[in-house]
């Protein structure tokens, strides 16, 4: 009976973390950009610093990418997903008061620091250069 009753609760938050498009370990109550068109030099990457100056993000431009980006495992993060030199970074506050810093780059690849050692990877749409 137990072992029945954990099924259906673990197939219960299956469904319900996979019916949502956003962070499901954590509920963000507000995003703050700290800084954005941060460059980071990589030997194999093509961005250039002048054109990652012109990538700018708005908290509430950050908010919607939380609202839509999924969590994904470390793997597919570090070795799936495309990367680029450009990035943000910033600070979101959790539901429970908590505040975590976070970094995401321009083509949607993000994560949450939730301590030195231990991070949320996620992925989201793609960000726009500035105009």
């Amino acid at each position: 009976m137990m072992r029945r009753a954990f099924a259906v609760l673990f197939a219960l938050l299956v469904a319900q973390a996979s019916a949502q498009a956003k962070p499901t370990s954590f509920i963000i109550t507000r995003v703050h950009v700290e800084q954005a068109g941060i460059w980071q030099e990589k030997l194999d990457g093509d961005e250039t610093r002048e054109r990652c100056a012109r990538f700018h993000l708005s908290d509430k431009a950050a908010t919607r990418w939380f609202a839509k980006a999924k969590e994904v495992t470390e793997h597919a993060w570090r070795e799936e997903l495309d990367w680029t030199q450009c990035f943000a970074k910033g600070t979101l506050t959790t539901a429970d008061g908590k505040t975590y810093t976070w970094d995401l780059d321009r083509s949607g690849r993000g994560q949450v620091k939730v301590s030195d050692t231990v991070s949320t990877y996620l992925s989201g749409p793609e960000l726009p250069f500035a105009e």
